[in-house]
């Protein structure tokens, strides 16, 4: 083979890195196409009020600053999404009347021989909150919880040092701490 030939085929191998690279982090709900590697997390989640499902709450993903997907949630209140590897997304879950809250998940910094296979968030509930002049909107500016990769439980979960600042936050605003159920 011909040095000429060696070389073209190291640039082709090398863009085709660049653009597969580029890929990771984009996401998947439903059954739309996945750039990322065919692994992931998926988020299973219901929404309540009271105890009480509640359907057509808006779950926008939330990247850079973009939004890049939505889904709502279904007469049951559950929703399902997946995120790919290697980003930081948020989470943001909407519905006219009601505290709009921010959940973040963070696929970075996963190790590689971690990424062979999908993984589940499990399932947790998410009360929402009607608005009224009493809610204090600042507290949820920032998201109430974060899910991060444990190498050591090799699954994907809530960050416990992060949950105990969002307990201490509401904690001195005199405000019942709200974090998500599992």
């Amino acid at each position: 083979m011909s040095v000429a030939k060696i070389f073209l085929v190291v640039l082709i191998v090398a863009l085709c890195s660049s653009f597969a690279a580029l890929g990771q982090g984009v996401l998947k709900l439903g059954d739309d196409t996945e750039f990322a590697a065919d692994t992931n997390l998926l988020i299973d989640a219901q929404v309540l009020l009271g105890g009480k499902p509640v359907k057509n709450v808006t779950v926008f993903v939330v990247h850079k600053g973009s939004v890049i997907k939505e889904a709502k949630t279904q007469n049951d209140g559950f929703f399902q999404l997946k995120v790919g590897f290697d980003t930081l997304v948020t989470l943001k879950f909407y519905k006219e009347g009601y505290v709009a809250k921010l959940i973040e998940v963070d696929t970075r910094n996963m190790p590689q021989e971690d990424r062979a296979r999908g993984y589940d968030a499990g399932l947790f509930k998410l009360s929402m909150i009607e608005l009224n002049n009493e809610i204090p909107i600042g507290l949820y500016k920032k998201p109430i919880a974060k899910f991060v990769y444990d190498p050591i439980a090799v699954n994907f979960v809530m960050d416990r040092k992060y949950k105990k600042e969002v307990k201490s936050t509401f904690k001195k605003a005199d405000v019942q701490p709200d974090i998500i159920k599992f």
